[in-house]
């Protein structure tokens, strides 16, 4: 038997050697540990989307990236197409880039993170299993924008709306056409799609169909006359007629659609001597004084009993100050630019044409559109007040006694209530009160002589007495025009 002491001894040896063999495996472990976490390279098995960047730095692991999608990235380009007009905007043009450094930033991190253990860990388990890290691109959407504006500008076509013309006592319609516009924002969505995806499709542009404001569908419905009226003025009064056949002309061949609003005043615009306005008599505070635009009232009073019996909502009408000569009191509808304005709405679920025209010494206006009531209408108005002017008697040093002169002619003063008649088969079968109008009077002023008459000797034969009156005038041709 070999001795205890021996055995002891050699239990010792070996239990001494396997610790130095273990220090020794984990002394080489520590070291090749502090080799492998002090590199400076990506670790094994990391790759940037398919380009396996292990054990490179992260100059190289740049280079070879650039290398490869830099190529890439001439080869792409964005390939827009719309019928057969073709876009090719190269990913130069809205400053496209790959984030490099942001990609290889983090494939350096990868075993860099945490402590000893961990990192030696994580370094292990990507041995096993590699890891992709995407590279992640940039582009300039503002540049993107510019470029899907410009194809809008190119592609764009404002809708045509369908026109309406009276011709031959029939009507002359031109048919619509529908507008075209890049729908911007499905196209940019695309875009950011096809440039994400490194897509090398066409991308078909998205457009979007613009409805006209007014079709040939809408405007064949203008076959019947609403409403008309007419009235007559002197033709030879020049200024004036010059006036209404301007003023007839501006709303000529007016559309409305149904809700919109029209204005005379924002139809006729301003009415001065650049328009070819010329000077004509006008209602001044009472007074017939010479102005520019004389008879254009002649004109809105006419539309407005033509709208009155077309059953249109009228939202604006205002009389004049005087009674006029054309139609009777409480029918009448006064226009100043600025001022006074004549304004209805289409409330019917049709367009509307306006005709205004002259003829000789007649003014006309046709409104006209889809009837459907199977009324007429006619004005009627009843004075229930009438004022009497007073009349001042001045004297006058300038004539001679016994002459007298008319400075001011009176005036009465009336208050007025209109009403529409409505009627079916001849029988009225309502009575709507639509206005109460004032009619101003004026008070009348005579001038009375107070100048002594030179004598006349006897042998002398008197001159013929001179007649210093003014003759009255006719009181309704005094007002037959107004502002």
């Amino acid at each position: 038997m070999e001795p205890s002491v021996i055995k002891k001894s050699r239990k010792k040896l070996v239990l001494w050697v396997s610790g130095a063999i273990l220090l020794s495996f984990i002394a080489t472990l520590i070291t090749l540990g502090i080799l492998v976490l002090n590199s400076n390279t990506i670790y094994e098995n990391v790759y940037i989307e398919s380009i396996d960047v292990s054990h490179l730095t992260q100059q190289d692991a740049k280079l070879r990236l650039e290398s490869i999608f830099e190529k890439e990235r001439e080869r792409h380009h964005l390939k827009m197409k719309y019928e057969e007009k073709i876009w090719d905007v190269s990913y130069d043009q809205i400053g496209f880039n790959y984030l490099y450094d942001d990609a290889i930033q983090e494939a350096f991190n990868v075993g860099r993170g945490g402590n000893y253990f961990n990192r030696l860990g994580e370094i292990y388990r990507v041995r096993k299993k590699p890891i992709i890290i995407p590279l992640k691109t940039e582009y300039n959407f503002e540049y993107l924008e510019e470029i899907v504006d410009e194809i809008n500008k190119t592609i764009f076509r404002a809708p045509l709306s369908a026109k309406i013309e009276r011709k031959n006592q029939g009507f002359d319609i031109t048919n619509s056409t529908k507008g075209v516009e890049v729908d911007e924002e499905a196209l940019k969505k695309e875009l950011r799609i096809a440039i994400e995806n490194y897509q090398n499709e066409t991308v078909m542009i998205p457009v979007q169909y613009v409805e006209p404001k007014v079709t040939e569908d809408q405007l064949a419905h203008i076959t019947d006359v609403m409403g008309s009226f007419s009235t007559v003025f002197d033709s030879q009064v020049t200024g004036r007629s010059t006036n209404i056949s301007l003023a007839s002309r501006s709303i000529n061949g007016t559309l409305l659609m149904p809700g919109e609003v029209f204005s005379f005043n924002d139809k006729t615009g301003p009415r001065g001597v650049a328009e070819g306005y010329q000077e004509a008599p006008v209602i001044l505070n009472g007074k017939l004084v010479p102005g520019i635009g004389g008879g254009i009232c002649q004109v809105s009073t006419t539309l407005y009993n033509a709208l009155v019996r077309a059953d249109l909502e009228i939202t604006k009408r205002q009389n004049h100050s005087l009674s006029v000569a054309y139609v009777p009191l409480g029918h009448d509808a006064a226009v100043a630019y600025g001022f006074l304005d004549l304004q209805f709405v289409n409330n019917t679920q049709h367009p509307i044409y306006v005709e205004s025209s002259v003829a000789g010494n007649r003014i006309s206006v046709n409104i006209y559109g889809k009837e459907f009531k199977d009324y007429s209408i006619k004005l009627f108005s009843e004075v229930v007040e009438t004022i009497e002017p007073t009349v001042e008697v001045k004297k006058d040093p300038s004539l001679y006694i016994g002459d007298r002169k008319t400075e001011r002619e009176a005036k009465r003063g009336y208050k007025v209530n209109t009403y529409k008649i409505y009627e079916r088969n001849g029988q009225e079968f309502m009575k709507e009160l639509i206005s109460k109008d004032t009619y101003s009077t004026v008070n009348g002023l005579v001038l009375e002589g107070t100048k002594p008459r030179p004598q006349v000797q006897e042998d002398s034969k008197p001159d013929k007495e001179d007649n210093h009156e003014d003759i009255p005038t006719d009181q309704r041709d005094a007002d037959n025009d107004e502002l």
